[in-house]
């Protein structure tokens, strides 16, 4: 929580000049594309608020000390906030360049969020991209946090886990020991906990895959091997080299968001290898197709119709697991 302070403060500027401030705010650098939302500069303060200009609105407006009282304390750091307010000039100083956006009744203030996240939705057939976010705002930052960013997937990882241990004859009944793991990697001794800080004993495999149960999954890893859960994360494209370490049974290795959304793809399409695709076909200036990504194959898609014969569209794709453990895991699931 808390308010991380103004975009940029604007010095030497005279803000009793609409057009010299205006220009001035024009050439910062502030996210202009989310939607609604608009640099400001902080003209005057009183003990009630603030004169804003905003830019695209002729008039100055009015941004109310009591919108922002109750969450505007300074950010410091560490999680830490500053001394409780005690007036709009804790808050604003003129010569602020903050970001605000009108409501139904009155301006409000908004700020960039220190975390961002990533979002991807992909058809599952195809590698076909529906949507992706990358990020807050592209005019803050152009990095794509969904194909660039490398970030520990943690418990996300664990199907590609219980999908190997199925490939070597485990059912979603076999029953796994959820009890104390103790691992001396060498350094140091490591202990994984289950999130709750207990332990519930024999349970079928399928629990532990529900309920996300971390013991029974550094167990099953243990012993079908991370030498196997390593070629299954490399045949997913998860990781390229995976090291066969347990902590990367819990997600500890680091991966994309556009490499996990392709592998959980797998389990919803049968198995069958996919990859993220943000090209449907390229065409020539007639219109002929040169190159399509989806190669699918369809067997009587150019005959004339017959509601007696309908089309045969056949799977195309590298089996990566077989489709009984895609269906056990996506049960599972």
């Amino acid at each position: 929580g808390g308010y991380g302070g103004p975009v940029a403060q604007l010095v030497g500027v005279d803000l009793g000049d609409a057009a010299a401030w205006r220009a001035a705010l024009g050439a910062t650098p502030a996210p202009r594309d989310v939607p609604g939302w608009r640099p400001a500069l902080v003209l005057a303060v009183d003990a009630k608020g603030a004169d804003i200009g905003v830019e695209g609105v002729e008039a100055p407006v009015r941004l109310d000390y009591a919108g922002v009282k109750g969450w505007a304390r300074r950010r410091l750091g560490g999680g830490r906030l500053g001394p409780a307010l005690t007036g709009a000039a804790d808050v604003w100083a003129p010569g602020d360049v903050i970001l605000v956006e009108q409501g139904d009744a009155a301006w409000a203030m908004r700020q960039v969020p220190e975390v961002q996240g990533a979002f991807m939705a992909m058809e599952v057939g195809t590698g076909r991209v529906l949507a992706m976010q990358g990020g807050f705002s592209f005019e803050s930052s152009v990095f794509n946090r969904a194909t660039q960013a490398m970030r520990q997937p943690g418990s996300a990882f664990k199907p590609f886990v219980y999908a190997t241990a199925l490939e070597q004859g485990y059912t979603p009944a076999t029953i796994i020991l959820d009890a104390p793991v103790v691992v001396d990697t060498g350094g140091g001794v490591w202990k994984p906990q289950n999130s709750s800080g207990k332990f519930y004993g024999p349970s079928p495999m399928r629990i532990g895959l529900e309920l996300s149960r971390n013991l029974m999954t550094v167990r099953l890893a243990q012993e079908i091997g991370m030498d196997s859960v390593a070629d299954h994360a490399r045949r997913f494209h998860i990781y390229d080299a995976m090291p066969s370490h347990l902590s990367y049974a819990l997600g500890a290795g680091e991966t994309t968001l556009s490499r996990m959304v392709a592998g959980y793809a797998m389990f919803a399409n049968g198995g069958r290898r996919i990859e993220p695709t943000l090209i449907d076909r390229v065409q020539d200036r007639r219109g002929a197709t040169i190159w399509r990504h989806d190669a699918q194959i369809c067997v009587g898609c150019a005959s004339p119709y017959d509601p007696a014969s309908a089309p045969n569209a056949l799977a195309t794709g590298e089996q990566v697991i077989d489709p009984v453990t895609a269906y056990q895991i996506t049960s599972m699931l």
